[in-house]
């Protein structure tokens, strides 16, 4: 393995040319939830609960958005379960023939529900997931949504009591087809750090190897030269890998491509903010905190910045001072995700904010 390290300086002055404007977000309380996006081709998807002056929500509002004209081209409202108070929203994914949205909430109630892109019209939902059988082998815990695999299913990532659990099931009438557990996996303690559903294989946190979803070893290794808590990672291909790792106040991103480890080191902790569809670009919101106990103000975030980095390298192109928003409760919560979209030598970046917009950036790419 050959490794390749470079540090950056994240200055006031870091930051290539730039236009902003906001999309406003009708009816949405960013106290309650944060908007699920994704973009392809120049046009962003976004679905977000709106909530009564109770805080009570059962309409889910559904918009597209034209990056390049800045126009809006549709907006639905959908009715979704009820429900009271925060509420996290797992994803929103687009099929790879760009025909079918899925908005996905895991948590209690759940809700599968497949959109038209088209028209923004609902197709079909489900309010279960295949995942909590009456069974002592399974646990009733959250679930995750991993978005369509190249068949176009949906697919699913649980637990069994011990070991990890993928699911696909068919986006046409959510039969399973596929329903694979690690059970090799030796570890008795373990995180998902990354999973690919197309290539069937996974890695996991704080471990260099990589695994099939059966749990047996591919034979590939990302040797680890840094002792930081892993705080994510984005899969880049079949063996790809961009990982985020973190201490206080610094932090490094790995990228491992083709057996060549390359390190990029940060002045400040980062945390996984979004990837563009084409795996070029990813974000990251990253801190700087004092240090120190707690109680004593150890943990207060000094300067909060968002990072657009790009993954052949890796290197940061451009930041913007943001401070990294999440939804739900004690017992189902979510971080947001920024959208990515490269287009026409520019990058677009969507995030949301605390206000009921998105903040709409056109970065200019120099090559």
């Amino acid at each position: 393995m050959k490794w390749i390290i470079t540090a950056v300086v994240l200055s006031s002055g870091f930051c290539w040319g730039q236009t902003r404007y906001a999309l406003p977000l009708i009816k949405a309380q960013p106290e309650l939830t944060v908007p699920t996006m994704v973009a392809r081709n120049g046009i962003i998807y976004v679905a977000y609960r709106s909530f009564d002056w109770l805080h009570r929500s059962e309409q889910l509002q559904v918009i597209s958005y034209d990056l390049i004209s800045r126009k809006g081209l549709l907006h639905q409202t959908i009715s979704v379960p009820k429900l009271s108070g925060a509420r996290a929203s797992e994803k929103l994914a687009l099929s790879r023939d760009g025909e079918t949205l899925a908005y996905v909430e895991t948590g209690s109630p759940v809700l599968v529900l497949l959109i038209s892109a088209k028209s923004l019209s609902e197709m079909r939902r489900l309010q279960s997931l295949p995942f909590h059988e009456d069974n002592d082998r399974y646990e009733a815990g959250p679930s995750h949504f991993y978005g369509f695999d190249d068949e176009g299913n949906l697919c699913f990532r649980s637990s069994t009591r011990t070991k990890p659990r993928f699911l696909c099931v068919n986006s046409s009438d959510f039969k399973v087809v596929a329903d694979t557990e690690a059970s090799a996996l030796k570890q008795r303690i373990w995180r998902v750090l990354n999973w690919n559903p197309t290539t069937k294989r996974l890695w996991l946190e704080n471990d260099d190897k990589q695994y099939w979803e059966s749990g047996e070893p591919t034979g590939e290794e990302l040797p680890s030269i840094v002792p930081e808590l892993d705080q994510g990672a984005y899969g880049l291909g079949n063996n790809d890998l961009l990982a985020f790792y973190a201490m206080v106040s610094k932090g490094t991103v790995v990228l491992y491509r083709s057996h060549r480890n390359q390190a990029l080191e940060l002045p400040c902790s980062p945390s996984p903010y979004g990837i563009s569809n084409d795996h070029s670009y990813a974000a990251a919101v990253c801190i700087t905190q004092p240090g120190g106990l707690p109680e004593a103000g150890g943990d207060r975030v000094l300067t909060s910045d968002f990072l657009l980095i790009r993954s052949d390298g890796p290197s940061v192109i451009w930041r913007q001072k943001m401070s990294r928003l999440g939804a739900g409760d004690r017992n189902y919560y979510r971080w947001a995700s920024a959208v990515i979209e490269p287009s026409a030598g520019n990058v677009w970046v969507v995030a949301p904010t605390r206000s009921a917009e998105l903040a709409l950036y056109g970065v200019a790419v120099h090559e």
